[in-house]
């Protein structure tokens, strides 16, 4: 088969593939449906991709890479005014990456946790705020007898609970400027919450 007619095949299954796993979920998709919606045979399919979880790498390696990016620049803060503002940023760029391929995005987001894949979002979102509030915490809080695995576990319900938070926001769609206003006053909600829990101890 020519060169270009294979690249069409496999942009076909990967269309295909974005189709279904937006309008079925992940979870639900066969490859006979992609096939189906690709209108090839199910063995083509796998001349391209070894089975459903490498199509989904495929599909969301360069979105998942950039959004890694973009919260390694939001890493350091001293303060958790600091590490908000700087999540805010984030915020703003994951936005203008879910206007330029909200498809993708959507998929990524509502099936992170549902596959294995290097590419697990909602696992590094968690992780990169568990450690910084988990700082953050540990130096208000050090005049305090205040054992480290309590500390660790309100960090790492709030981490659990800001990128939940997220992502419902983002996934209940709408116009992109509303998205950013409800996502903004939920970090602003989050981040005065958290500061109250440290006052209280």
């Amino acid at each position: 088969m020519p060169q270009v007619l294979k690249k069409e095949v496999r942009n076909s299954i990967l269309n295909a593939a974005i189709k279904v796993f937006r309008e079925n979920d992940y979870s639900k998709a066969s490859m006979n449906n992609i096939a189906e919606e690709a209108n090839i045979s199910v063995g083509n399919i796998y001349r391209y991709f070894q089975n459903k979880e490498d199509l989904f790498d495929v599909i969301v390696k360069d979105l998942a890479e950039r959004i890694m990016s973009i919260m390694d620049k939001c890493k350091n803060g001293a303060t958790i005014d600091e590490i908000f503002e700087g999540l805010k940023r984030c915020i703003d760029e994951f936005v203008d990456l879910y206007t330029e391929q909200q498809e993708v995005f959507i998929i990524l987001i509502k099936t992170t946790g549902n596959v294995k894949s290097r590419y697990n979002i909602e696992k590094s979102m968690v992780a990169y705020m568990a450690g910084n509030l988990n700082a953050i915490a540990t130096n208000f809080c050090s005049k305090n007898d205040i054992p480290k695995d309590d500390l660790e576990n309100l960090c790492m319900a709030l981490s659990v609970s800001l990128t939940k938070g997220v992502n419902f926001i983002i996934l209940s769609e709408g116009p992109v400027e509303k998205m950013r206003e409800r996502l903004n006053n939920y970090l602003d909600f989050m981040r005065i919450g958290f500061i109250e829990n440290i006052k209280l101890h």
